[in-house]
């Protein structure tokens, strides 16, 4: 008998297949090319840095480069137009991923009933389907983590080593998505060895162990090699410098200076580096935090209550759509972390709950935004579930066990329902000021954006093909960088000589400046030696005004 004969004779064998055809069906019955966001601009840089055979280009040091490899892959496919509509095609490969992991690890650790209903929610969770959409890792980085945490769990009920050498890989990816993986993979892997400790032979743990970590790092040895190389020492998290520097300007608000205007965060080294490139470590987080303890504690416990659920801003898009980590859900998860789970309870649960770690370091570095929630969202979800399903097997206890499956698998699903069409939130605690309903019509803030987001696509293109594809454009952080299609280097906050200097360092030879449509043109076309004026693009609708100058030699 075939594969496919024993499934369609054996419908059970069909049961996980529905989920993740219904995550399928939900992604690509809206599937669109995204639009040009803040942060993913610099993912989709650098897919462009290797389809101009450049390598990662600097841009790596800012993100890790695993999802922007993976648009470059999908941006040679024939009929993909360009690398947004390649990020598209991953955002729904990685979101089809998701629903399959998230069955894969339910089912691993509360069987098929819990899985078959946290995989449908998963597949219907509008957080998941927003950042499916988006050309950020998001998305990449909540498949692969789940993915990961189910081959932890199939290594340590298998004991084999070459799971153990599948999840040290798969932990590998994580980090080389979001850099947060490996701190996830820190808590996993030593919440198992504090539950195993005495039920093991510690040598026997121990060695498996190394066999997980020595998988991880050979796997992300290029990564940590590239790293290496620019910060000269060994570097886990690329984005350290720039991550204090937020945390001190943004978050604890010591000078509130933008991210482009920020001299901490763009000015130069003496070394004619961007100061953002010079390494930081915990020491200097920790000596920071340190410096004004009780300011430290206040910000921090401040920006914790930002991640209790049912308090956390809904923003950039969702504010329509139930919380990214819902009150009910919640309870139900934490109910369930005090039930028995199966043989393995407690191994299995170090596996699952120990990644919610993480949300005690994030509020350090930001204020609990849904986007980097979103990727602990399927935990709770199956969690969620498997309270569900402990709850109506509790009450229903005198009922046939049928019943009470058919019951939990009801709820399941009409929670489904609710998460892909509720179109208002719900806060069972009270909500902070700037969680905000929708409003009926666009605010002002929101209409000058988009008319911004037009005016810098249209700029855009019409330098591109003014000036032909290829050349090395010295720009600010800007959306305006997409479309250019050449390489990018980033203007620093610098007088002019340094500024200069630094363009010719990084082989940029067009310079484009974006300038307000009330500066005459004889200001714009006046240029210091070192510019050469060539032409410019003026919105006729706003004014917003883009210079280009070629960069000469002093």
């Amino acid at each position: 008998m075939t594969f496919f004969s024993r499934m369609f004779s054996e419908p059970k064998r069909l049961i996980p297949v529905l989920p993740v055809a219904l995550s399928f069906f939900v992604i690509f019955s809206t599937f669109s090319r995204p639009g040009v966001t803040t942060d993913g601009q610099t993912y989709l840089q650098i897919a462009r840095n290797l389809h101009f055979g450049i390598g990662l280009g600097w841009q790596a040091l800012w993100v890790p480069p695993l999802h922007s490899i993976l648009v470059a892959l999908a941006g040679w496919l024939p009929g993909v137009p360009d690398l947004l509509m390649a990020s598209a095609i991953v955002g729904a490969v990685m979101g089809i991923l998701l629903t399959g992991g998230v069955w894969l690890l339910a089912s691993e650790c509360f069987g098929r009933s819990v899985a078959f209903g946290a995989s449908v929610i998963a597949a219907l969770f509008p957080h998941f389907l927003w950042i499916s959409k988006a050309p950020e890792a998001e998305c990449t980085y909540a498949a692969l983590l789940v993915c990961s945490l189910w081959l932890f769990c199939v290594a340590l009920r298998t004991q084999s080593p070459r799971m153990y050498v599948f999840s040290g890989i798969s932990f590998a990816l994580a980090y080389m998505a979001r850099s947060e993986g490996f701190l996830v993979m820190v808590f996993v892997t030593v919440a198992v060895l504090v539950v195993d400790w005495n039920r093991h032979k510690r040598l026997n743990l121990l060695r498996f162990t190394a066999i997980l970590l020595l998988a991880f790092f050979l796997t992300s040895l290029p990564y940590l090699l590239f790293l290496r190389k620019h910060y000269e020492g060994w570097v886990i998290s690329p984005k350290s410098t720039y991550v204090l520097i937020w945390m001190k300007s943004r978050i604890y608000h010591d000078n509130d200076f933008g991210e482009i205007s920020n001299e901490d965060l763009w000015g130069l080294t003496d070394r004619g580096k961007l100061k953002w490139q010079v390494p930081s470590g915990i020491r200097d987080v920790a000596s920071y935090l340190m410096s004004h303890p009780a300011k430290s504690a206040q910000v921090y416990f401040n920006n914790l209550c930002g991640e209790v659920p049912g308090r956390i801003p809904n923003n950039s898009g969702m504010e329509k759509y139930p919380q990214v980590f819902p009150v009910f859900l919640s309870l139900a998860a934490v109910f369930a972390s005090f039930r028995k789970w199966g043989e393995q309870s407690g191994r299995d649960k170090a596996v699952l709950l120990s990644p919610f770690m993480i949300l005690l370091v994030l509020p350090v570095f930001t204020e609990g935004w849904w986007k980097y929630l979103a990727p602990y969202a399927s935990l709770l979800i199956i969690l969620g579930c498997a309270g569900i399903c402990f709850g109506v097997r509790l009450l229903l206890k005198r009922l046939p066990q049928s019943t009470a499956r058919n019951s939990s698998l009801t709820i399941m699903l009409l929670l489904g329902l609710y998460f892909r069409f509720s179109a208002f939130p719900v806060h069972l605690l009270p909500a902070p000021d700037k969680v905000a309903t929708a409003p009926t019509e666009p605010s002002a803030e929101i209409l000058e954006r988009r008319s911004h987001a037009v005016d810098t696509e249209k700029a855009g293109r019409w330098v591109a093909q003014t000036m032909g594809p290829g050349h090395n454009y010295m720009v600010p952080w800007s959306k305006l960088i997409y479309h250019l299609d050449g390489l990018w280097t980033a203007t620093p906050v610098a007088d002019y000589p340094q500024l200069h200097a630094f363009a010719v360092s990084q082989g940029a030879d067009i310079f484009l400046a974006e300038i307000d449509g009330t500066v005459p043109v004889d200001e714009i076309t006046r240029t210091p030696q070192g510019l050469e004026f060539i032409s410019m693009y003026r919105s006729p609708q706003s004014g917003y005004t883009v210079a280009i100058y070629r960069i000469t030699p002093l």
